[in-house]
């Protein structure tokens, strides 16, 4: 009896150790990355050059920032990026609200595209689908939005 458990606790001890191994694999060149891009401003200058983009999804221009990193960077860094830029630009609570329907579905899909493909998932499927989610969801609710103003 003794023996199985600790079988079972040794393998789930490996894999664990094993998973870790992966996520810091993945997540600190990601970090990096953001980090040097944040330091040397190339966020802003992005921001700037897909002004569309916020336009297509009914938010200030402001809101892209925020938007990206969390994208990249993950659902709980990019909401303490909105909560800076609401700070520093004065969101409006549309913008506010339209950024996090956009992020929900897609917080840091690139750390987490990874991180799904080293288990096993088909990365294009995984970002693909939460891409159109999120893209669906912030339309609809940019839909609702304007049209509960006009009422």
């Amino acid at each position: 009896m003794v023996d199985w458990i600790l079988i079972v606790l040794e393998e789930s001890i490996w894999g664990s150790l094993s998973i870790i191994k992966s996520l810091v694999i993945v997540v600190f060149p990601v970090m990096i990355v953001l980090q040097i891009m944040t330091d040397y401003k190339w966020m802003e200058k992005l921001s700037e050059k897909t002004k569309w983009v916020t336009d297509f999804l009914g938010v200030s221009k402001d809101t892209l920032i925020p938007l990206l990193i969390g994208v990249f960077a993950g659902v709980s860094y990019g909401a303490g990026a909105i909560i800076f830029a609401q700070e520093k630009y004065s969101l409006s609570k549309n913008d506010i609200f339209l950024a996090m329907c956009f992020l929900i579905p897609l917080h840091s899909a690139i750390e987490s595209t990874f991180i799904f493909w080293v288990i096993g998932v088909n990365p294009a499927l995984s970002l693909t689908s939460r891409f159109i989610i999120a893209l669906s969801g912030t339309l609809i609710m940019k839909w609702y939005l304007s049209r509960k103003r006009r009422l």
